[in-house]
């Protein structure tokens, strides 16, 4: 509508200009001709209007009629302006009517006031013929709109129906259905893929979290069925105070083993869960690294490794360097227990293919290639530790931290065991000694 009133108001603007052009070129070669004493034009025009559309007059400079056929002045017109819109009473023999027109008042040689003025009938008589054609053509295209919005609306009805049937099916606890999608870009195929997003996201913690209960109550029922079977034989068997003090001591340490579970386990959620923000800054993963060999050294020398830190570059990241340095040292611990005698580890920070990497790898048993998406996992023990104690949550741990801070975990194939924290190129400040 706003389009076709537009084209409206813009076809009557033209015709106008049209008349306007035509009503000052008249005048213009009138007051032209009256300088030489003439107004052959100005009579011609009054002979030449079988139609009665050019109205002309002739007046003093006070305003009386001198001739024409303009029966008195037309109220609101100004001398010597551009044309405007008035009402003109005509006063032809046979004919007396007011003739709505575009019309100008120029001075002439001799002080007498020249009007010239031209009837709009014409233009509002093509002016309606536009305006009806504008609404005839409005018509349809409505109507075409209406139906295309209907039809649009059943479709869009239709496929709400399909979705609302899916998700009561979801919430009735069949994680396995999904949305409908086209694969178009229509926002409420859009808006499904999202919903399938999450979906997909939720299907996997729930999983997780049933996984994980089952690996909890399997984790600490061992450690508590010993410590009720010590316990238990202590006090049918022991016939000493030193033999209810070692039973009492290897309760001890198999509650213990179970707090360390629950309390990994919390450590995990608690950095899953985003709580640590607050504590971010600027960390020097140089430094970081530094201090873990000096940590573990004695632990590497003890078991006759050889433990090297190579720091060649200073780095500095956005993040909470508790955090990270506990990353670290969880990925250097692992390479401790699982390296034999006489074996080497390398904690490296290098950069490569414009990422930033720390690197800690070892000349150990190594990983089977099926078995390196599942280490991450809570609970997951390689062939190469199961007889190494733990609790299986060390790798856990350094994913969750490392996904906090927007990094990415990546385990290497390879001899031995190489593990990686990569850096994003944007969030790391670099200085290359």
């Amino acid at each position: 509508m706003l389009s076709l009133t537009f084209a409206y108001v813009t076809t009557s603007r033209e015709l106008v200009s049209f008349l306007d052009s035509l009503i000052i070129q008249e005048s213009d070669a009138m007051v032209a001709q009256s300088r030489q004493g003439l107004l052959t034009q100005y009579e011609e025009r009054l002979r030449q209007d079988p139609r009665r559309y050019k109205p002309a007059g002739l007046f003093t400079a006070d305003g009386k009629r001198i001739s024409g056929n303009i029966r008195q002045w037309p109220p609101g017109l100004e001398i010597d302006r551009a044309p405007i819109q008035v009402d003109i009473d005509r006063a032809d023999p046979d004919l007396q009517m007011i003739q709505p027109s575009r019309a100008l008042a120029r001075r002439l040689a001799d002080g007498n006031i020249l009007v010239v003025g031209w009837s709009t009938k014409d233009n509002e008589q093509t002016a309606s013929v536009v305006r009806r054609g504008l609404i005839f053509g409005l018509l349809p295209a409505f109507l075409l709109g209406l139906a295309a919005s209907l039809l649009f609306a059943v479709r869009s009805q239709r496929r709400i129906r399909e979705m609302q049937k899916r998700a009561a099916d979801i919430v009735a606890g069949d994680f396995s259905k999904r949305l409908q999608t086209r694969n178009s870009e229509d926002p409420l195929d859009k808006l499904a893929q999202i919903v399938n997003g999450m979906l997909d996201e939720i299907q996997t913690l729930v999983e997780n979290l049933a996984a994980i209960g089952d690996d909890i109550a399997h984790d600490l029922r061992t450690p508590l069925a010993r410590v009720r079977i010590g316990l238990e034989r202590a006090r049918h068997s022991a016939t000493s105070e030193e033999e209810f003090q070692a039973a009492t001591d290897r309760a001890i340490s198999g509650v213990d083993h179970a707090i360390s579970i629950i309390t990994a386990l919390l450590r995990i959620r608690e950095i899953e869960q985003t709580r640590r923000f607050q504590a971010f800054g600027s960390v020097d993963l140089a430094e970081i690294l530094t201090e873990v060999g000096e940590l573990y050294e004695p632990f590497a020398e003890e078991k006759q490794l050889a433990l090297t830190v190579h720091t060649d570059m200073q780095t500095s990241v956005q993040g909470d360097r508790d955090l990270l340095f506990e990353a670290v040292a969880n990925l250097v611990d692992n390479a401790v227990k699982y390296t034999p005698e006489g074996g080497r580890i390398d904690v490296a920070l290098v950069s490569e293919s414009g990422h930033t990497l720390i690197r800690v790898k070892d000349t150990g048993p190594g990983i089977a290639e099926n078995e390196r998406e599942l280490l991450a996992q809570r609970f997951y023990r390689s062939d190469r530790s199961r007889h190494t104690k733990g609790l299986g949550l060390g790798l856990t741990l350094v994913s969750a931290i490392v996904k906090l801070h927007g990094f990415r975990f990546e385990i290497r194939p390879g001899d031995g065991f190489t593990a990686e924290i990569v850096l994003p190129p944007d969030g790391v400040e670099c200085d290359k000694g």
